[in-house]
């Protein structure tokens, strides 16, 4: 019974320091993405500029916009696009990782430290959420009643599939 005792406690080391290792590996990637996956993504037709192509570019492309729509709704997009923060730094993002591992951490829990953080992020996701819905009235408002009639149709369809 003895020697099961090392061999457990060794092997919970073993487990734990590989957990440790592999987060801080995963979030290396992820806050420094090389060139390579930017490309591979692109290549994969599923990315535009780094980012995953919305649903609502893909329900446009299927509205049959007309070349002054098209343009319309580019500018609004635009104009949407440069009202947008820019995304926070790395030392920003690493700051904000190093509060919460604390956070986690910590032998006390700071309940207050963590409704602190929870609602600064809401507070942003709520911004981007708010903007985004302006952004896609505007659009709305372009669009003549049977495009208008068959966006309602695909919002109340993707409502559904989620």
């Amino acid at each position: 019974m003895k020697t099961r005792l090392p061999i457990k406690a060794g092997l919970v080391a073993l487990i734990a320091s590989s957990a440790l290792l592999t987060g801080s590996l995963y979030a290396q990637s992820v806050v420094e993405p090389t060139a390579d996956t930017q490309v591979e993504r692109q290549s994969e037709g599923k990315y535009q500029h780094g980012h995953q192509r919305s649903g609502m570019h893909k329900m446009l492309r299927k509205l049959d916009l007309t070349d002054a729509q098209k343009t319309d709704v580019k500018a609004i997009v635009e104009k949407y696009k440069a009202q947008r923060p820019d995304k926070p730094s790395a030392d920003v993002r690493a700051a904000h990782k190093a509060e919460m591992v604390s956070l986690i951490t910590s032998a006390n829990f700071d309940e207050a430290k963590a409704h602190e953080i929870i609602t600064a992020k809401q507070e942003r996701k709520a911004a981007q959420m708010l903007q985004h819905f302006k952004m896609q009235n505007e659009i709305y408002q372009l669009l003549t009643p049977e495009q208008q009639a068959k966006f309602t149709q695909r919002l109340e369809k993707q409502g559904k599939k989620r």
